[in-house]
Parts: C-alpha cells; structure tokens; sequence
C-alpha cells in the first residue's frame, strides 16, 4: 500500500510542480509595414518571463528604426488565426533610432496568462506613424534557459 501511496503523492504534485517554474519566452521582430523609403530594415528581440501569478516581465530592444515608437502591445492569437486584441501595453524609451523596454511589467487573467503559455502571444511595436503596428515578434516558449541549466 505504501509504493501506492507515494505513487499518488508524486502524481497529484505533478500540475503544481508544472505552474511552480516561470515561463520564459522570446521572439525576433519582424516587419508589419514596409519602410517608405530604401533604408535598412530594422531588427529586434523580445525576452518575456510569465510567472505562476500571471505577471509577465518585458525586455526588449529593437534598433534601425525610421519612425519614432510610442508603445508596445501585447496580444494573443496565433499568426494566421483569432486575435483577442490588445490585453497590455507597455510604453517604450526611445534613443534615437532605437527603442527598449527593460523590466516591463503586466499582470494578465488567468485565461490570457495561459494562452501566453501555451505559445499563443505576440507584441506589436507601435510608431507615430503607425500607431496600429510597425513591427511584430511572436513569443515562443523556451523550455530550458542557462538559468536553469547546471553542470553535472
């Protein structure tokens, strides 16, 4: 009876253990409008971590823009599917022809949290010019990162 017992103790801690760990995320934008003009196109990366009290935290840097940023939105839906619109936003620190957001922060509902989970969420970078979107990164879990990693 005991070998059962421990059995269904590690069993019933298994969707706690799952929720216990953050979520990290990270994208590359990639253009939602083209530039006007023959210039270089701008580049970017977005670094997210979600905890299990639905909080997400933001890094990003995106350099190489033409337009001035405003903010930068957070959505879920898949690239080619439903969108639930805009559930955060975030403003950004513009420097000349970069923008960054270090340490960002936003509590989501549960339902969106897991859709961010579940590899459904992406920012938008918003301009002047563009204040639906500029550019787009969608976040893609990372299942394991160096700070969970150790020598043996």
């Amino acid at each position: 009876m005991r070998p059962f017992a421990a059995f269904l103790v590690v069993l019933l801690a298994l969707p706690i253990a799952a929720f216990g760990q953050p979520v990290h995320l990270q994208g590359k934008f990639a253009l939602v409008r083209a530039p006007e003009a023959d210039v270089r196109i701008p580049t970017g990366e977005i670094r997210a971590t979600l905890d299990d009290n639905n909080d997400v935290r933001v890094d990003l840097v995106v350099s190489g823009l033409t337009e001035r940023p405003t903010s930068v939105t957070l959505h879920t839906g898949t690239q080619g599917g439903e969108s639930s619109g805009q559930v955060a936003r975030m403003d950004v620190v513009a420097d000349g022809d970069a923008a960054r957001v270090i340490g960002g922060t936003a509590s989501l509902t549960p339902a969106i949290a897991q859709q961010v989970r579940d590899g459904q969420g992406y920012v938008v970078l918003r301009t002047n010019e563009h204040p639906d979107g500029f550019m787009r990164a969608s976040l893609a879990v990372q299942p394991r990162t160096l700070g969970t990693t150790s020598n043996p």
